[in-house]
Parts: structure tokens; C-alpha cells; sequence
């Protein structure tokens, strides 16, 4: 099955850990279904994606918690929010490079889960070949 990165990625609501998991296992059901070129294509695009992301405009965005802390993002939670950006869809990360502040959205801690998207097609290449993905 080939398969564009945007149609396995999907639309998803990401707002709290609550989206991030089902959001996360839809994309891994998508993965399943494509053949080991197209999981490779796939972990390429979403690299490609990730680096379109890495913005400074995006990086300087501070992390707000609770009782008026502020903090700025490392470089782990700039990288898992970038992840959660595009696990939202091809809209919202267009809009995102579009309009930095909307890029706040996606900072939030609730949403560092979605780190695990950058696991998905490396670990099913693994799964099925029994050899990690070059």
C-alpha cells in the first residue's frame, strides 16, 4: 500500500494526553498496513517534517505551567512538541509555519506524549525484518 505522510497521519484533536494516545495508535494501525519501503518513506518524511518545524520563532516559545511558572522549552520538549504539531494534521502544522504563536498550543507538557510518533515506523520496520531501520 503506498501511502501518502499527511493520509497516515490523519487530522487528530491534540489537546491533552487523552488525544495524544489515540492519535498515536491510529498512526500505528496506518503503519501496519504499509509495506517496508513505504515505512521507510514514511520515517523520512516525518524527519523532513520535524526539521521544517525546528524554527527558532517555535523554539523560543516558553513552556506556561501552573501557578504562573514559565520555563523555556529544552531541547526534548521542542522536539515532542514538533512531534504533537504534526500528529494534529497537515492544516494545523501549515498554520503553525504560518503564524508562530500558534505553535504555543503544542507546548503544553500534556502533550510531550506524542513523543512516541517518532518511534512508530522504526519499530514496526524492526518488528517485521528483525533489523532496524537504516
Amino acid at each position: 500500500m503506498v501511502a501518502d505522510f499527511w493520509s497516515v497521519i490523519g487530522t487528530n484533536a491534540v489537546t491533552g494526553r487523552s488525544d495524544v494516545e489515540p492519535a498515536v495508535e491510529q498512526v500505528e494501525r496506518r503503519l501496519r498496513a504499509l509495506d517496508l519501503p513505504d515505512l521507510v518513506s514514511f520515517q523520512g518524511r516525518l524527519d523532513q517534517n520535524l526539521d521544517a518545524l525546528d524554527l527558532i520563532s517555535l523554539a523560543s516559545i516558553q513552556v506556561e505551567l501552573a501557578e504562573d511558572l514559565v520555563l523555556e522549552q529544552t531541547a526534548d520538549h521542542f522536539l515532542y512538541a514538533r512531534c504533537a504539531c504534526l500528529l494534529a494534521g497537515r492544516e494545523e502544522a501549515r498554520a503553525v509555519l504560518e503564524e508562530s504563536e500558534r505553535f504555543r498550543d503544542f507546548v503544553a507538557p500534556r502533550l510531550q506524549s506524542a513523543e512516541a510518533l517518532l518511534y512508530l515506523a522504526r519499530t514496526e520496520y524492526q518488528k517485521r525484518t528483525g533489523q532496524p531501520m537504516r
